[in-house]
Parts: C-alpha cells; structure tokens; sequence
C-alpha cells in the first residue's frame, strides 16, 4: 500500500466515524425531542432524554456538550425540516396569489402536524432572551426564516420590499393561532389559514421599499 493509499484509507475511516456519528446524534435528537416537546425545555432534564433514549447521562455527554448544546442540535433538525417543506412550496410552479395561498396552506398544515415541536421552537427563542448561549442558534434559525419569507416576496413580484412586516405578521399570526390550537380550538389551523392568506395576498403588493420613508412630504 502505497502513502497516498494510507492516507485516503485514513481520510475514509475519518468520514466514516464522522458519518457514524452524526446518525447517532440525529436518533438521540429524535427521543430527546419526544420528552421536550411534551414537558418544554425548563421541565426537561438530561436524565429524562436519556431515560428516553435507554442511555446513561454520560453517554449523552459524549455526545452534546451539555443541554444548550442538545438541545440546540434538536431545534435546529427540526427546523431545517419545516424550511425544506415550505422551501418545496416555493419551489413549486404555482405563481401569485395561488402560491401565497398554498404557502400558508403549509404552515397551517404543520400546526395541526407539528404543534408541540413548533412549541418548542418558542420556547428555545424565548430561552435566548434569558440565555446568551442559545442566541446564535436562534439567530440563524430565524435569519433561515426570515429567507422564506422574502423568497415568497420575490415570488409574488416584490423584490427589494423590506422583508420585516411580512415576517412579523407570519410569524405572530402562527404563533397566536398555534398557541389556540394547543388550547383545544379545532379551529385555529383552518382559521389562521384562511384570514391570513387573504391577508398576505392584500398586503404583498403594499409592502414599503427597504430605505423607503413611510410619511410623505405634505
């Protein structure tokens, strides 16, 4: 075996238990998610993630550094998942007002699907207010939101309109409708779906330009 037959052998073993371990991760972030989302992350131990995923407290730490550090991973897994599902909506072919009708159809679906981890989320954001450790986390995580929201934006024709009140309407919107619908009203998801679309729609073609001022000279 030659020394460049050694060191690619070396370089394969390295992705290898790099891969390996990721997947071990990613099943410990999934019992972990099963405990926070029921008990939210204040009620949530490690000894309880571990319980739930038949392992000890010191095989968790081997891999996350601490709570912060799993929990971190777990949000963000989650995530990432909910923003490929409305990524693919966007990239679908529908065009104006069907594709913002069939974004929000989307994130009313994930209420119904989803609401307990998308609990969670708040949770964890409202933790960073609290806790510096979780703030970059955070910060990305909302930043890969924020993304959606002006892809949508361009989408419907509004490219260069600032992003933020659209943002702050989705976002408080789906948050006051998932925390109905955690509250036992059947109704909440259809609800939300239905006033903010016709919302959105009327909205899209108002935004204010970004460096735009919003009052005009008498």
């Amino acid at each position: 075996m030659t020394r460049i037959d050694k060191i690619s052998q070396l370089h394969r073993k390295a992705e290898e238990k790099s891969a390996k371990r990721l997947r071990k991760k990613e099943e410990l972030a999934t019992a972990a998610i099963g405990v926070l989302k029921q008990l939210g992350y204040a009620r949530t131990s490690l000894r309880d993630i571990a319980k739930a995923s038949g392992l000890s407290v010191g095989t968790l730490h081997y891999y996350f550094e601490d709570k912060v550090d799993l929990i971190g991973f777990c949000v963000q897994r989650y995530k990432s998942a909910f923003l490929d599902e409305m990524g693919a909506i966007l990239n679908g072919p529908a065009e104006g007002e069907v594709l913002a009708r069939n974004l929000v159809r989307g994130l009313a679906h994930s209420i119904l699907r989803n609401a307990e981890t998308h609990r969670l989320w708040y949770d964890f954001r409202s933790q960073a207010m609290f806790d510096p450790a979780f703030r970059e986390v955070v910060a990305d995580i909302e930043d890969a939101v924020i993304e959606v929201v002006s892809r949508l934006l361009d989408r419907l024709g509004q490219t260069g309109a600032d992003v933020m009140p659209a943002y702050f309407l989705l976002d408080g919107a789906f948050r006051y409708y998932l925390q109905r619908h955690l509250a036992g009203d059947s109704t909440a998801a259809a609800t939300f779906e239905q006033a903010i679309a016709d919302v959105l729609v009327r909205l899209a073609p108002t935004l204010p330009r970004q460096g735009a001022c919003s009052l005009q000279a008498s």
